[in-house]
């Protein structure tokens, strides 16, 4: 079963979730000794949970990156969702976070690439990433420019005013807000990371830009403020 188009949790999970709460639920009020009801809890978790993850990475197997992280996300959310209403869950919920951990970190890193490669500073990044100062002058090198960085902080300029206007459509299809926020927060500290590097270093004299200034006229932290992190 292929995902839905808008990446929401399929109806088996739903209706599996509703199951487990009977479950869990009806366990719950069970006069057990607490190590037995805790086992049991863990046999029950492991019998539906893991499953669920599976037919939920399988179905999403055909999706591309993006989108497969967002659907994982918003299936994962709705597992924890439910199992954070009852005892003994802790692990499980330990270990779906780590899921979800994985797949926001493909999100956080699609997100400032899309934004660097948008304002045209992606390859200048890449240059910076793996610059050694044995090649001469950064400055000297094809693609690295005063020119041509200009036009693209030009860019990123326009960026800084409206930072929501460059955001991956499938974050908005995320379920859980604090989910959303906090993509868009690592993305804008991943971005001015980049930032700062590359300031750095084109500020270093040793690079030869003869008017820094005129290249990157906002500091990170004048940056930082802007991305409103």
């Amino acid at each position: 079963e292929l995902p839905p188009a808008d990446l929401s949790t399929p109806a088996a999970l739903s209706q599996t979730m509703q199951l487990l709460k009977d479950v869990l639920a009806c366990h719950d009020a069970s006069v057990v000794a607490i190590d037995d009801k805790k086992q049991d809890f863990k046999q029950i978790l492991s019998c539906i949970v893991d499953p669920l993850v599976q037919m939920c990475s399988v179905s999403a197997s055909r999706l591309n990156a993006i989108d497969m992280a967002c659907y994982m996300i918003n299936c994962i959310y709705i597992m924890q969702t439910t199992l954070s209403l009852y005892e003994f869950t802790d692990t499980r919920l330990e270990m779906l976070q780590a899921q979800v951990e994985a797949q926001l970190d493909t999100l956080v890193n699609e997100q400032a690439a899309m934004v660097l490669n948008r304002v045209g500073l992606a390859e200048a990044y890449k240059m910076v990433q793996a610059y050694q100062p044995k090649q001469g002058p950064l400055s000297s090198l094809q693609g690295m420019d005063a020119g041509t960085l200009k036009s693209a902080m030009m860019q990123f300029d326009s960026f800084l005013a409206n930072p929501d206007a460059l955001v991956l459509p499938q974050c908005s299809l995320i379920l859980s807000a604090r989910i959303r926020e906090s993509i868009k927060k690592r993305s804008m500290e991943l971005i001015n990371e980049s930032y700062r590097l590359l300031f750095d270093r084109i500020k270093n004299p040793a690079n030869e830009y003869k008017e820094p200034q005129g290249i990157v006229p906002r500091t990170p932290d004048q940056v930082m403020k802007l991305l409103q992190y």
